[in-house]
């Protein structure tokens, strides 16, 4: 594996500090690009870079700046489970982008809930009826995200999945080059950001969009 200079972007999070994580164990260069600084502390390795990824298009910039690859980690607190945030997805991503261009990165990576972009018309009805209504604003949201990136001519690859859980990693998780209902739907946050790790480093992506399922109980 070639080392990578590798954007995490959300690296705060969840799913951001196990994207951290793995980037570190596979001996990459990374720099996390975080609201605040301090949440990493605990994390040896990682160059930090502090803003707002979806109002501070400097400090994305900067951020971007002589990297290899970026990986995203960034989601919405969901209405529906009564978080209150605003929607960031579409804002964030078009910053990357216009930084990619900028700064001639191509490669990137993205997770987006399963049930948004090109994943919906392969949604069963009542996650659609879902989407629709109690939770439209997020996946709005997640649709603008998706168009942004696919118009923007970079090396993207978008990662639908269903739920994310916080169980250990496992080599049982999957990823399809086809979009089909992810199958178990729900996947640890180790294993996406793995799938996600996988997706920038490999040379020719098997397909811009995947299917990600999680690992098999028992």
């Amino acid at each position: 594996m070639t080392e990578m200079k590798l954007l995490v972007v959300g690296a705060n999070g969840g799913l951001g500090r196990q994207v951290v994580t793995h980037s570190l164990e596979r001996g990459h260069q990374v720099t996390a690009l975080v609201r605040r600084g301090a949440g990493q502390a605990e994390t040896s390795g990682p160059r930090i870079v502090e803003g707002a990824v979806g109002d501070d298009l400097a400090a994305v910039r900067r951020a971007v700046d002589g990297q290899d690859a970026i990986v995203s980690a960034l989601g919405n607190p969901l209405w529906l489970k009564a978080r209150t945030g605003s929607a960031v997805m579409a804002r964030a991503t078009a910053n990357l982008v216009a930084a990619m261009h900028l700064h001639r990165v191509r490669r990137i990576a993205m997770p987006l809930a399963w049930g948004s972009g090109a994943s919906r018309q392969h949604t069963a009805w009542p996650l659609k009826a879902l989407t629709r209504l109690l939770i439209r604003r997020d996946y709005q949201d997640f649709d603008t995200a998706e168009a942004i990136l696919a118009a923007s001519g970079l090396d993207f690859t978008i990662a639908y999945f269903g739920s994310l859980t916080d169980r250990p990693a496992s080599p049982a998780w999957s990823a399809r080059p086809d979009i089909t209902t992810p199958s178990p739907l729900a996947i640890s946050r180790a294993d996406l950001a793995q799938c996600l790790l996988d997706a920038v480093e490999s040379a020719s992506p098997a397909a811009d969009r995947l299917s990600v399922s999680g690992a098999p109980k028992g």
